[in-house]
Parts: structure tokens; sequence; C-alpha cells
């Protein structure tokens, strides 16, 4: 089997310029990937376009997200080597963690193989030095990527919704139990308050017995609501998310 080696760069133009010299490569971002027999070949481009390489050589394959379209407004973490911090250096990369967790593991793997501490016996350790696109939800260092990689693909499908719900009661988040719980966006309680009563029927039998809808008091009727049976969580100042409390 034909081993495929990577180089990293400095920057994708670093990249474009070694590739411009080679036959057998291909760039993804700053990242030139070539055929184990093109070492010696690679290894003279590089000499010539006179380029910084600040990642080494490595075998592993290349992190799937990588080769894909990828949305950089996806939940993500940055995750970085801490031998190489510990020496004083900055090595990691972004993860998109909508991928399932065994992909995220592989990435981790990935950016571990070339890093400048690699001969490094605690070369395996890692931590997440960075995160963005968790919708104010507060990522530590060491959190189970099992656990990301469910919340960022909840997070993925349902937005700031979700993350409200999550922030609210983290230890017993779920998807199954968000389903039961969340009611929608709503402008106010009240507005939520006058929805329900319109769905049972309150309105239309105030209507037919001649009393007009602005005889109902809503916040007082929002406010008994609110103590038991429902929560919401302010988002703007016009927009709140309505949840079940059972």
């Amino acid at each position: 089997m034909q081993l495929t080696h990577f180089v990293v760069f400095s920057s994708e133009l670093d990249a474009q310029l070694v590739s411009e010299q080679l036959y057998n490569c291909e760039v993804e971002g700053c990242f030139l990937k070539f055929p184990n027999r093109e070492k010696l070949a690679v290894d003279l481009a590089i000499s010539l376009a006179n380029v910084l390489v600040v990642g080494a050589q490595c075998r592993l394959p290349f992190p799937r997200h990588e080769r894909e379209c990828r949305d950089d407004d996806a939940p993500q973490i940055y995750v970085a080597c801490l031998s190489a911090y510990n020496a004083g250096m900055l090595h990691g990369m972004w993860i998109d963690c909508t991928q399932d967790v065994e992909a995220i593991r592989e990435d981790i793997e990935w950016i571990l193989s070339w890093s400048p501490c690699r001969d490094d016996e605690a070369c395996e350790e890692y931590a997440i030095h960075d995160y963005q696109n968790w919708y104010g939800i507060y990522i530590s260092e060491y959190d189970d990527l099992e656990k990301l990689a469910e919340l960022a693909q909840a997070l993925s499908e349902h937005g700031a919704a979700y993350a409200a719900y999550y922030q609210y009661d983290s230890s017993e988040a779920n998807v199954e139990d968000f389903y039961e719980r969340y009611y929608g966006e709503y402008e106010s309680e009240e507005d939520f308050v006058y929805e329900q009563l319109e769905q049972q029927g309150v309105i239309q039998k105030m209507e037919e017995m001649g009393l007009l809808s602005i005889y109902i008091d809503l916040k007082a009727i929002a406010r008994d609501w609110f103590v038991d049976s429902y929560y919401s969580v302010q988002e703007s100042y016009n927009k709140v998310y309505i949840f079940s409390r059972f």
C-alpha cells in the first residue's frame, strides 16, 4: 500500500507555491498531500520555494471533515497538543463537533501525529484551548468528547432555543426531553398565554358572549402559569423561549 504524507505550511499560498513545482500532489488549505515516493521531490520544492514548514510529515489520513465542505458556523473546539504547549509552542487545530465522536477522536489523533513534540511520550495529551459557535455555553478544557458531539449536533439542529434549554438545566438536558418541553418562541410570556387560550377556545367563547379579549388579565395568568407549570428564557427584549416544567 502506498503511504500518503502531509506537510503543513504557514499559509495556503506557501502550499500552492510548492505544489506548482510538483506533479503528483494535492493542496488542501495549508496542507500539501503527496505519496511517499515523492518525498525527495517535495523536499527540493520546499527548498526552492523558500517557505516555512510548520508541521512535520505524517502518515495518518487527512481528517474527513477537512476534505469536505466545512460549515464555519458549526460548534467547534480548538484542540492543542499539551506537550507542544508546555514546550512553549502552539500546535493545534479547529475541530467541527457536529461530527460523530469517533471522527472527533480521529481528528485529535491526527493533530498529535504531526506535533513538533510527537516523539515525547506525553504527546498523547491534549486540551481544549478555545471554542466558538456554542451559543454562549461554556466549554471546559477537558470536556467529555461524547457530550460535546451530542450537544453540538443538537445546537446545529435547534440553535439558540436548545442552548437556552441546556443552560437552564444542563445536568438533565437531552434532545428527547427538549422536544417534549419546548413550546416555541414568543414575544413575551403574555403572548404565549394568549395563544394557549386561543387554542383552547377561551377567546372564541368570550367573543360569543360579547366580551373582548382585552378584559383578560394576561399578565396575572402568566404570573400563575410560570410559577409551577412553565418557565421562560429571555433571548432579547421581544423574544422568549417557553418550556414546560414537566
